[in-house]
């Protein structure tokens, strides 16, 4: 009885190296293997990840890659999209990891402890500065060329959208209520399409139904406006608001133009408010 314990006990100490020798060899195996693509960590990112990169270079999108705030969102399709959480994000083996605001603290701690790039996207004050961000980005990518094409494509696109205030006042307001100052990124495209911004502070700032009705701009240029969700019991329901805005002049500003601040906003509002 005694010689069976024996050989049993060392069956398991054989069958526990064998286990160990094969999860050590995985391993070796796997930190041997090459670094590959780029992992987009927000909506924001996704965009110049596919602006920028060959398709082949995306290891993977954010959940939002193709939400209709995501202006290149045709582009993502076909494209694996992923959750930000260290396991997948590893599991990718990423050579760089692309972000604007995407992942938190802890997220990105951790990704630079396994010796994973973090190229961070800051966010342009104007849209001059949006051409200097794409062509830094694109640098970081390898990418230079592509992003010399995109920053073309937005001084033409630029130059259409210059022509359409004709200096009019404008007043931009959303459904929930909120109005933007000239110092806001709504506000930079506003004057950058050559309208004068009407607001009462120079930042985003809730506008009552009362103040709405009181203040008469030229032009009500409305944002999110084509959200139905976003309609739902809010500020911008008001019958009289609604009333006082079907009898002015009207701009919707395309949802893609005004979530990120990026270089393609300019062609965003090109191809959505027509030429």
């Amino acid at each position: 009885m005694g010689n069976l314990s024996g050989v049993v006990s060392r069956f398991k100490r054989f069958n526990l190296w064998l286990l160990l020798g094969a999860i050590q060899v995985f391993a070796s195996v796997a930190s041997a293997a090459p670094s590959q693509g780029i992992v987009s960590l927000d909506m924001c990112a996704d965009q110049y990840a596919l602006a920028l990169l060959p398709r082949d270079e995306i290891a993977g999108l954010s959940m939002r890659a193709q939400h209709a705030d995501s202006f290149y969102r045709q582009k993502a399709e076909g494209l694996p999209r992923r959750r930000a959480s260290l396991e997948t994000v590893l599991a990718l083996r990423p050579r760089a990891v692309l972000r604007t605001w995407g992942g938190d603290a802890r997220l990105i701690a951790g990704l630079k402890s396994h010796g994973i790039e973090i190229i961070q996207i800051t966010d342009p004050p104007d849209v001059p500065a949006t051409r200097a961000e794409l062509l830094r980005i694109g640098a970081q990518l390898e990418q230079l060329q592509r992003a010399q094409q995109e920053a073309a494509r937005m001084d033409s696109a630029v130059s259409a959208i210059s022509k359409r205030g004709r200096a009019e006042t404008v007043l931009y307001y959303t459904p929930s209520g909120y109005t933007a100052g000239p110092k806001t990124w709504v506000g930079e495209l506003l004057k950058t399409m050559n309208y004068n911004v009407q607001a009462e502070q120079d930042y985003y700032a809730y506008l009552s139904p009362e103040a709405f009705l009181k203040l008469k701009p030229d032009v009500y240029a409305l944002g999110f406006y084509e959200d139905r969700y976003a309609m739902r019991r809010v500020a911008g329901r008001h019958p009289l608001v609604r009333q006082k805005i079907a009898r002015q002049k009207t701009i919707v500003m395309p949802s893609p133009a005004i979530a990120c601040n990026a270089w393609y906003s300019a062609q965003a509002l090109q191809e959505g408010m027509g030429r």
